[in-house]
């Protein structure tokens, strides 16, 4: 039996006879056919390192022939089942199996070193914590290991430091809070294109106006897809605190702006309107990811907390970003927009302030100083696994947010249109009124987010929103003839684009990635989504006044825009219960550990994933954690 099972693990590795060992930048390897542990790099700190006593150096090498011959003697079976408690927890491993422990230094780390043995590793572990008598052999082996895995996985779950419980909390509340921004940017700017309209008149004509609101869209295709990158390569807390320098220097230039003609003051704001739109659009991978993360690690819903930080956030700052205007109009009055227009952005500078020093107590995630992979990244063979998901994941958030942001940001041009007697004033107070469905649909989403799963809540709010949607479009001119049932219905239509793609589109994003590439997917699929709020918003007022112009009815070309609208809407529910997995049951750990055994299959080297010592304040968590699991 035993000389059956040698064989088989060793066929594992037939066509390889030394398998890799990392050590901090010093490389091993252990000789399968000849049983010794061989050095192929310029130091040898780990085992031969002249500043160790020479029985401390004995006991580590005997530590890793003792781990390799359990493997090597093992079943296939069983080294995935050993491979599988040392991915999650490898310092509870050693403290729960053995109840003898080497007498080694206390001072004497293994630190930022990180060993790979097989597909499985020992970081950041003082060597006071590995036992000498780790050997495993005789008919104990299955049941030994069996014990250890389920010790590992119902007394592991939660092992943090104070510090990254803070961090998880802080996580979860503020760096999705940051997102508000975004929502209030971009609805803040259907009033203000208003007011520079009522101020400037013919001079701010639809292209002026175009270029205003796009401005930020395109900048957040920008901040998506970079900041996606870095934090990946540099660490998430490093994208959120950029991401608010750069929303804060945006605000500070679009408050700002002047010009010595009125079209040179439009492209100022245009470009203020692109640096604000960068860090926007950063908040989505940065802000996304970290609490996505933080959920999956405190043991919190992710459905419910990434809705409620995420999509209910923004849908918030949608809901600010028509009061605001508002209250600046009261105060100043239609014959001061000046201010008005320049206090309805600056204000916006209040939200991403406020939470800078809450942020800058973040750590990065357990998950990301695990999986990062900030070297040597095959984009190739990502791409060729994952390009179904990206199709997923961003093409339906194009199709939502064409429809969200086109009737969102119009939607003051919209009910001006449905009634053109109404002042400025009464035209802002009823979009108020519409943009309370906003929070609504998407608290309502949260909540069943997680019992029906993703996919079926997305699906279901595209076709009932598509429902409503040729509703209002069919009975348009009826409707209008009592304008708060108009705008109710209005309403309506929004919320379930809230309820089902809103909340989703970002949850799918951040979950059907692992962490390695999370946030570089989660940035293109938003980009992809952003490029169709760009097209949406531009072509908006083309199709409108095309429709116009062919009925010869401003009311029954609104009509028109509802079923079109609803169009894309049944497009994105066919397409979601086509293409999108169902992610709620599944560990994002599953996911990771997927990921990492595609990277062996072909090949890359997973030493290295995860953090060393270039993120010191991250190691350190890491230390002390695992000093509170012995």
């Amino acid at each position: 039996m035993a000389s059956s099972m040698n064989a088989e693990a060793r066929s594992v590795k037939n066509s390889e006879m030394r398998l890799p060992l990392d050590s901090g930048g010093d490389k091993f390897s252990w000789d399968y056919q000849h049983g010794e542990l061989m050095s192929t790099g310029v130091g040898e700190d780990f085992v031969r390192d002249a500043n160790v006593p020479a029985d401390v150096r004995g006991r580590r090498k005997k530590l890793i022939k003792q781990v390799m011959r359990l493997l090597v003697d093992s079943s296939s079976f069983m080294v995935k089942r050993f491979t599988e408690v040392m991915a999650v927890e490898p310092a509870k491993f050693f403290s729960l199996y053995s109840p003898a422990r080497a007498l080694l230094p206390s001072d004497d780390r293994l630190s930022s070193t990180i060993i790979i043995l097989s597909s499985f590793r020992i970081s950041h572990m003082s060597t006071g914590d590995i036992p000498e008598n780790l050997m495993v052999s005789g008919p104990e082996k299955q049941a030994g290991l069996d014990i250890i895995h389920n010790e590992t996985r119902t007394e592991t779950i939660d092992s943090t430091t104070p510090a990254e419980k803070t961090s998880q909390t802080t996580s979860l509340i503020f760096a999705g809070i940051a997102l508000g921004s975004d929502g209030y940017q971009a609805n803040a700017i259907g009033a203000v294109s208003s007011f520079l309209g009522q101020i400037y008149g013919s001079t701010y004509d639809s292209l002026s106006s175009t270029r205003v609101s796009n401005a930020m869209l395109i900048g957040d295709i920008v901040g998506q897809i970079g900041f996606g990158y870095l934090i990946d390569r540099v660490g998430r807390k490093f994208g959120i605190l950029a991401c608010t320098a750069f929303v804060c220097l945006g605000i500070i230039l679009a408050t700002a702006s002047s010009g010595f003609t009125p079209q040179g003051l439009f492209w100022m704001l245009c470009i203020a309107r692109g640096v604000t739109g960068v860090g926007v659009g950063g908040e989505y991978p940065c802000c996304s990811t970290a609490t996505n993360e933080s959920a999956e690690e405190s043991g919190r819903s992710r459905g419910f907390w990434l809705v409620i930080c995420g999509n209910f956030i923004i849908d918030c700052g949608f809901l600010l970003g028509t009061i605001v205007p508002v209250i600046l109009l009261a105060i100043c009055g239609e014959n001061a927009l000046e201010p008005a227009w320049r206090l309805t952005l600056g204000l916006g500078l209040i939200l991403p302030v406020t939470v800078l020093y809450f942020r800058l107590k973040m750590l990065n995630s357990k998950m990301y100083r695990k999986e990062a992979m900030q070297h040597n990244v095959p984009y190739g063979l990502i791409f060729k696994h994952y390009w179904k998901y990206l199709v997923a994941s961003g093409g339906i958030w194009f199709l939502y947010d064409f429809i969200s942001y086109s009737f969102g940001i119009f939607s003051d041009l919209i009910l001006a249109e449905a009634v053109p007697d109404n002042t400025l004033m009464q035209t802002l107070q009823w979009n108020i009124v519409l943009n309370v469905f906003y929070p609504f649909g998407a608290l309502a989403g949260a909540f069943v987010v997680d019992k029906w799963g993703r996919k079926n809540t997305m699906a279901a709010g595209f076709f009932i929103q598509a429902a409503f949607g040729i509703a209002i479009g069919a009975s348009a001119p009826q409707l209008i003839k009592v304008f708060p049932l108009f705008v109710i219905m209005y309403g309506i239509f929004l919320f379930f684009g809230e309820f089902g793609p809103g909340d989703c589109t970002i949850l799918v994003a951040s979950e059907i990635y692992p962490t390695a590439i999370r946030g570089q997917m989660m940035g293109l699929s938003a980009a992809i989504g952003k490029a169709g709020a760009a097209i949406g918003t531009q072509v908006f007022k083309p199709i409108l006044a095309a429709l116009k112009e062919t009925t010869g009815d401003s009311v029954k070309a609104q009509g028109y825009l509802f079923i079109i609208g609803s169009c894309i809407a049944i497009l994105g529910g066919i397409l979601t219960v086509w293409l999108v997995p169902e992610m709620s049951k599944d560990s994002m750990a599953d996911n990771d550990a997927k990921f990492r055994q595609l990277l062996i299959d072909n090949g890359y080297d997973i030493a290295q994933l995860g953090l060393h010592d270039t993120h010191p304040q991250d190691v350190k968590a890491g230390l002390e954690s695992a000093e509170d699991e012995t």
